[in-house]
């Protein structure tokens, strides 16, 4: 699994505002807030503070538990839903910092945080994360602490309550790590060793030092007492980095012993130490620790006070001096609450909207949703197809999605079925089946032109010819259609698209006089069903007479 973690370092109380204030940002969600035990859970582990396995463990000491997680592809976590864990009754948490697990971009996927410094509930608030990803998994790690009533030297079992997993079995130590001098087996003894570490006080006010030392060789009699030869005049000159100041009169000290594997073995406690030549401003004081003939190391331990509100690493160097012997111990202590971090893949999709014929299809808008859990749920409104008719969309956990056309092409008919469709791998999908629009059928109507005498509107008159025109009467129209009116004086005419009209005569029926008014109307719904009738009156051509007078008379 490819992670890529940012360890929560909080050290102080505004630093914890200022987070929770961005992640608050992050997590609010009006459809989340549900709440999640620990179904996502998948197994768990119990480190030391650098991250190695251990079992044995002192009873005083902060270590560290691991939680591995994953959330199904097929249920659905919102922003701020909430994974609640509970640890084993034998456990407490050790500090409250809260932590944001970081995907491989920087991505806040979640934020973690216990509910209060030594409790034993931990919650991890998701973000919008898991609503686009799919695969969604990941790790977190804080401090925790035995609970009051853990005694030392007994096994103890550790129920995580995770499926398929058994109790986690380790043994508390003594307190301070180890026991009284000489009680580790010889062969785990050893010489010439150095170690430092740091550790944040529950308020996350304060840091505890632990500076440690091992003489570098063997004694030479088997009768010496404790491990190695002695050391005179052994001075710690300790330098403490920036962001902090000596807290006086806590520095301490008591035998210390290398042990194989890393680890230092304490053994009595020599009490406090006076602190000498401190400079605050340079964050350097000396502890004298005279001979060391007793045939132990030593270790120093001393708080600081944290100083410096937005530091995340502190530094702590020390120089051993003995007689024929110097030794410098330096490191850069990173002050861990613990860490987190996930990942999760995203799909994504492009499919053509084209007409029956093959042509893309632009401005077509969708709305798309996910189905979840039977039901539609919107991801987003208004996508358009582009020039070349594609829609597309990244940014998608897998599932089965719906594109509802919510505006067709101009001229063609809106869908009224869903295209839905199924993403199951990352990456952009190429959806192969097209949306495809038919047309529309362009509503069309009628008009009867009803040719008559002027004298008789019953009598149709046959043989008037007319040019049909579209819009409005101008010269220079042309006309799209030529009619002659038959015997019965009407011409029926079909097809004609919503919009207006007008017919112009060009030439009269034989004796009767031209009328070349254009004769308008309009083609509209109700011109679907029932032609508009036009009728247009011709006059008779007048026949001229004259007159005659007969005159009888007698031959």
């Amino acid at each position: 699994m490819k992670k890529n973690f940012k360890k929560a370092v909080v050290i102080m109380l505004l630093c914890v505002l200022v987070i929770n204030q961005v992640s608050m940002q992050l997590i609010a969600s009006a459809a989340g807030e549900k709440q999640w035990g620990g179904e996502f859970l998948t197994s768990t582990e119990i480190l030391d503070s650098n991250g190695n396995p251990i079992s044995d463990i002192p009873v005083d000491s902060g270590f560290k538990v691991r939680y591995n997680w994953e959330i199904p592809n097929d249920i659905d976590v919102d922003a701020g839903d909430r994974m609640q864990v509970t640890l084993p009754a034998q456990l407490k948490t050790a500090q409250n910092v809260q932590m944001d697990f970081k995907d491989d971009n920087g991505v806040t996927v979640a934020v973690g945080q216990a509910t209060a410094p030594g409790s034993q509930e931990y919650n991890v608030t998701f973000t919008n994360y898991p609503e686009t990803h799919s695969n969604v998994a990941g790790y977190f790690e804080f401090y925790v602490r035995f609970s009051d009533d853990v005694v030392p030297g007994e096994d103890i079992e550790l129920d995580f309550d995770i499926p398929g997993e058994g109790p986690v079995t380790v043994t508390p130590g003594e307190p301070g790590g180890g026991g009284p001098p000489g009680e580790p087996d010889p062969e785990e003894v050893v010489p010439d060793q150095q170690y430092k570490g740091g550790y944040l006080s529950e308020d996350g006010k304060s840091i505890e030092w632990f500076v440690t030392f091992i003489p570098p060789t063997w004694k030479e009699n088997e009768s010496d007492p404790g491990y190695y030869k002695p050391l005179f005049d052994v001075s710690i000159l300790d330098t403490h980095g920036p962001g902090q100041k000596l807290i006086e009169n806590t520095v301490r000290v008591r035998q210390a012993f290398g042990q194989s594997g890393g680890q230092a073995g304490v053994g009595m406690d020599l009490g406090t130490s006076p602190v000498l030549d401190y400079n605050q401003a340079a964050g350097t004081f000396r502890v004298d620790l005279g001979d060391l003939t007793d045939g132990y190391g030593r270790q120093i331990i001393y708080k600081t006070e944290i100083t410096d509100l937005e530091r995340e690493e502190f530094t702590n160097d020390a120089t051993v001096t003995a007689r024929d012997y110097r030794k410098d111990v330096g490191t850069t202590v990173r002050i861990e609450g613990g860490e987190g971090g996930a990942e999760g893949t995203q799909a994504g999709f492009t499919v053509v909207k084209e007409d029956n014929n093959g042509n893309a299809l632009p401005n077509a808008k969708f709305d798309l949703f996910r189905i979840s859990n039977g039901e539609p749920r919107l991801i987003q409104a208004g996508l358009v197809s582009d020039e070349n008719g594609r829609v597309s969309y990244n940014g998608l956990k897998f599932g089965t999605y719906e594109l509802r056309e919510t505006e067709a092409p101009a001229g063609f008919v809106l869908l009224e079925e869903p295209y839905r469709f199924e993403l199951n791998k990352a990456g952009m999908q190429e959806l192969t089946i097209p949306i495809v629009n038919v047309p529309e059928e362009t509503p069309v109507g009628s008009v009867e032109l009803i040719k008559y005498d002027e004298e008789d509107d019953s009598k149709g008159l046959a043989g008037a010819k007319f040019d049909l025109y579209r819009g409005t009467p101008a010269a220079g129209n042309t006309p799209i259609s030529s009619h002659t009116t038959p015997d019965t004086g009407i011409v029926l005419v079909n097809n004609l698209e919503f919009g207006d009209y007008y017919f112009v005569e060009t030439e009269a029926p034989a004796g009767y006089e031209l009328d070349a008014t254009p004769r308008t109307f309009t083609i509209g719904e109700k011109e679907v069903t029932v032609p508009f009738e036009l009728g247009v009156a011709n006059k008779a051509i007048e026949t001229p007479v004259g007159s005659v007078e007969l005159i009888k008379y007698d031959a």
